[in-house]
């Protein structure tokens, strides 16, 4: 058995940590069989704050999509929780926007913010997502998967990092 029940990664280096962690597997772990299971998850420890991130299932692109949450208990303004949609780079591309969470300076205990942690997760996975698909020659040229809601981009894969100036070729559902 791995560190924190089923997550997969490093050990919580503190109490509130381990709090934290327990009461977000708790959480994970009640939600629906088609969710991702616990060992899906992984943590790390090694910097500061303490970071648990999940790849996406169902989006495949050559750059990770992930969720990552990052938990301080301690941090320069107090208590702090931050959710964000990213990639293979940890903690890069949280906005302060209606996709991301950001919790800073409430004094809840860390289980509390284990349990808004799971709830956030949760919320991100039963969003819609889409693919958009520019296709050159019949062959997908570029893709990019998009939150249908709120129309944020969560991945791309293909030539350029930017999206192509003409409409796509094909739109399709992927949640």
């Amino acid at each position: 058995m791995t560190a924190h029940g089923q997550f997969q990664g490093d050990r919580a280096r503190t109490p509130e940590e381990e709090k934290f962690l327990k009461e977000l597997a708790r959480g994970i772990a009640g939600w629906p069989p088609t969710n991702p299971k616990l060992d899906s998850f992984k943590v790390f420890a090694r910097i500061k704050p303490l970071v648990v991130i999940l790849d996406v299932p169902g989006i495949e692109t050559p750059d990770a999509c992930t969720l990552q949450v990052a938990y301080w208990h301690d941090g320069p303004s107090g208590r702090t929780l931050e959710g964000e949609w990213g990639d293979s780079h940890v903690l890069d591309n949280h906005v302060y926007d209606g996709d991301g969470l950001t919790i800073i300076g409430l004094e809840e205990a860390p289980d509390t913010y284990g349990h808004f942690a799971a709830n956030w997760l949760e919320r991100q996975l039963k969003r819609p997502v889409e693919r958009l698909d520019w296709l050159q020659g019949g062959q997908v040229k570029e893709s990019t998967w998009r939150l249908q809601d709120s129309g944020k981009i969560i991945a791309r894969s293909g030539r350029s990092l930017r999206l192509p100036s003409k409409q796509p070729d094909r739109v399709l559902k992927v949640r």
